[in-house]
């Protein structure tokens, strides 16, 4: 027989969709679920306990109240016990559903989203979560799940769905509420930690994250996806290019934390692009005026160092490259830009030619006999 699987769960962020109606408003929503076997269950809650009267004199362990030097002594003492941490990362910017502007219908909806990968994976479980809002709605919420998600049946009745107080009721919703906060320093752009890579380093083995919208729904799963030798050498060659700028005395404390946040995203997953906008809200704490122009300058500017950052034609946003193919779309873009170019001017130059012979632009001033070469070789080889 199966085990228990005891899940906690914590969010970060709000449910406020108008994310750029004041300063400080989240540009994420997370949900994470902090979850054990049950034969680690005391094991777990006497580690809750130690942690709670070493770092909070006995208080509740609240991520708002743990600094960085705590908060990693306290995720390194809790992986003595075997958990996982699974996160669903909601980029409020981009919903689009003007339903989910009233938060009861937002919180049931992304609850019924997370919830239902759980309920696939296990057939026996305790699901807890942090008390929310009043009596009334905490009710609607629970008949929700009840009705929608999931309720226990003849051949799975060991199933709960409980709301409680992580104070008195369910202190181990705590560990929730530090993975949670853990995980919104790192995604939730408008609140991105400073010690983001050292959060992500701690949790990472443990890690299983998930976006919103446009996901893929790997909650479950670390994503992986199986590479060539030809491709995992192209993705080490990018890292370590990157890596390698990163400790140049030169760089641009701009340049660097964009680097920074390309880093974390392969880390998280080598296939996802790193949004163009997130990138803006990052690069917006060190230079308040930061734009979207602003990004494209500092990618150019790295590009000529020969720091290889790429985007995927149709997509929004770059990403380091971890296959051939990557650098293969990246010099197509180019080539797609660069042949019209040339078919255009050698147009202009022979029009010109046909009513002025005496005119040659491309042989008469300097530099510019090469787009004639450029031309020739286009021409020859019937380049398209």
């Amino acid at each position: 027989m199966k085990t228990k699987a005891f899940i906690y769960f914590d969010e970060f962020g709000n449910s406020h969709l108008d994310t750029g109606s004041k300063k400080g408003t989240f540009s994420h929503f997370i949900y994470t679920a902090f979850v054990i076997d049950g034969n680690d269950l005391e094991k777990t809650k006497e580690i809750r306990d130690e942690l709670s009267k070493k770092y909070r004199q006995g208080s509740p362990l609240k991520s708002s109240k743990v600094n960085i030097e705590n908060r990693l002594a306290i995720i390194s003492k809790i992986k003595e016990v075997p958990y996982g941490i699974f996160s669903l990362v909601i980029d409020k910017r981009k919903i689009e559903n003007k339903n989910l502007e009233d938060k009861t219908v937002f919180y049931k909806f992304f609850q019924r989203l997370f919830l239902t990968q759980f309920v696939e994976k296990y057939e026996s479980f305790e699901i807890y979560f942090d008390k929310l809002g009043g009596a009334e709605f905490q009710n609607s919420l629970r008949n929700y799940i009840s009705n929608r998600v999931f309720s226990p049946t003849l051949f799975n009745p060991d199933r709960k769905y409980v709301i409680a107080d992580d104070k008195l009721e369910e202190p181990l919703i705590q560990l929730a509420d530090l993975f949670s906060g853990s995980v919104g320093k790192i995604y939730c752009t408008s609140h991105k930690d400073i010690n983001a890579d050292k959060i992500f380093d701690a949790i990472n083995d443990r890690l299983f994250v998930d976006f919103f919208p446009n996901s893929a729904s790997q909650y479950l799963g670390k994503y992986n996806k199986e590479l060539d030798i030809s491709d995992k050498k192209v993705a080490e060659l990018c890292l370590d290019i990157v890596q390698k700028q990163l400790q140049q005395n030169n760089i641009s404390i701009e340049e660097s934390e964009l680097l920074k946040h390309l880093l974390l995203t392969f880390k998280t997953d080598p296939y996802r692009l790193a949004e163009t906008n997130d990138l803006v809200d990052i690069i917006k704490r060190v230079h308040p005026k930061a734009t979207v122009e602003y990004i494209r300058e500092i990618i150019s500017t790295l590009r000529y160092r020969g720091v290889i950052i790429v985007s995927i034609e149709g997509k929004y946003g770059y990403k380091i490259p971890n296959k051939k193919n990557d650098l293969i779309g990246y010099y197509n873009r180019y080539l797609k830009s660069i042949i019209p170019m040339l078919k255009k001017m050698r147009i202009a130059n022979d029009t010109i030619r046909k009513e002025h012979f005496d005119i040659d632009i491309f042989n008469e001033h300097e530099n510019l006999h090469l787009i004639q070469k450029f031309i020739n070789v286009l021409e020859f080889d019937k380049i398209e």
